[in-house]
């Protein structure tokens, strides 16, 4: 029968979070739906724990573990079912579940270090309705951060209790107050929005917050969202975490194509930290990594133009070459074709390579969800760069060795079975 001593302080009320013995049964309906292991203390050389809302099929865990050759225990939130059982089969944990149904002061998460975010980003891509550009919508979003603020740390009291009232009375109500609103009312404020999907991106300040202000331990946020993410938000995000004095709260685009990826994939990644100031240039390679066109990465011949937009005419044309690094890659990669031939189409391994998967990564689910999943998940060479400069671990070396292995020496191409 497991045992642990040991107490807290959670909305204001010490827990006393263990009188043991205690049932493997009971310890887990305590930890629901966290591993029962995240209860007690990670022993000297455990990896650190992480939370990722948001997970997806994997991309970032396949760059932490694969390419950056790093350890991380990361419990992933994923809603759709199909991905979430795409990262299981590779090897990853996943909750399936809203994470706006989580509780992100749960007990179970006192030993957390770390937080991933990889929020939809249709509301703000040039590829979607961009709703998150609306004035109104983005007033909304800029509120609930507020109240994320709110409902996480407080309000600061300055109120004293009498005129010659000392200053150091313990009876004043001077300092933080302790959250004044309920995460609840925080996510209800969503209801507003045009496209709810613009709400999620706020919960990157309500976990962030919410983790920091209840859990000494809690160290670092990295967050990945679309290039074209407004600097309105951006700055409000940054503000938050400026005003909970965090050391360094750092935004950057990169696009993975100068990472040596056969396509393009231009981004914004947070990095921020909240005990130790970063070295922004840590994302940076020394030298210069190699271009990797499409062609050569999937072992094409050369002259290949590839048709995305079936006989439709539009102003960004309907077709891109092999020969140079791919476009950037979307859902839509399902009905791709070479313009000489439109029966020969992209396997999924195909796909995936092009976004920096080795051949044979377990895709759940249709065709169609399957290029879902390649389309929107983070590529595995962009999560080893930015976790490595996160946590200051080298990553170029085992970078340009894992884009040689994937593109210079692989094995020849196979269409990965689909599951139904």
């Amino acid at each position: 029968m497991p045992r642990t001593m040991d107490s807290t302080v959670l909305n204001g009320e010490r827990q006393e979070f263990v009188t043991g013995p205690w049932s493997h049964e009971e310890l887990e309906r305590i930890a629901a739906p966290w591993p029962v292991r995240w209860l007690f203390p990670p022993a000297p050389g455990d990896p650190d724990r992480v939370v990722y809302p948001f997970a997806g099929p994997g991309g970032l865990e396949v760059g932490i573990r694969d390419v950056l050759g790093h350890n991380l225990d990361i419990v992933g939130i994923e809603v759709n079912k199909d991905a979430a059982a795409t990262a299981v089969a590779a090897g990853f944990q996943r909750i399936i579940a809203d994470v706006r149904d989580l509780d992100p002061h749960h007990p179970a998460l006192r030993y957390t270090r770390g937080l991933l975010v990889t929020a939809p980003c249709q509301c703000w891509t040039p590829a979607g309705k961009r709703a998150g550009l609306d004035p109104r919508n983005q007033e909304i979003f800029l509120d609930m951060l507020t109240c994320a603020w709110e409902a996480t740390i407080g309000v600061w009291e300055e109120d004293q209790c009498a005129d010659d009232c000392p200053s150091d009375c313990p009876d004043c109500p001077y300092g933080w107050s302790g959250p004044i609103y309920s995460l609840d009312e925080v996510w209800a404020m969503a209801d507003d929005l045009t496209d709810e999907r613009i709400g999620l991106l706020a919960e990157v300040v309500i976990w962030g917050l919410a983790l920091s202000a209840t859990w000494d331990g809690f160290a670092w946020v990295a967050m990945e969202q679309s290039s074209a993410l407004p600097e309105i938000i951006i700055d409000g995000i940054r503000s938050e975490f400026v005003c909970a004095e965090w050391l360094s709260v750092d935004f950057q685009i990169l696009d993975a194509v100068d990472y040596g990826l056969a396509s393009r994939r231009k981004r914004t990644f947070m990095l921020a930290s909240r005990h130790r100031f970063l070295d922004a240039s840590r994302t940076r390679p020394l030298s210069e990594l190699p271009t990797t066109t499409a062609a050569h990465a999937l072992q094409w011949p050369e002259g290949i133009r590839v048709n995305t937009r079936g006989v439709r005419k539009t102003a960004g044309g309907n077709c891109w070459s092999a020969d140079k690094p791919a476009t950037a890659i979307t859902s839509k990669i399902r009905g791709w074709y070479w313009e000489s031939d439109r029966d020969r189409r992209f396997s999924l391994d195909e796909a995936a390579l092009l976004v920096g998967f080795r051949p044979g990564h377990p895709w759940t689910g249709s065709r169609s969800s399957c290029t879902q999943q390649i389309g929107d998940v983070v590529a595995p060479p962009m999560g080893a760069v930015v976790i490595g400069a996160l946590l200051a671990r080298p990553w170029e070396k085992r970078l340009r060795q894992y884009l040689a292995e994937i593109y210079n020496h692989a094995p020849a191409r196979r269409e990965h079975a689909l599951v139904a």
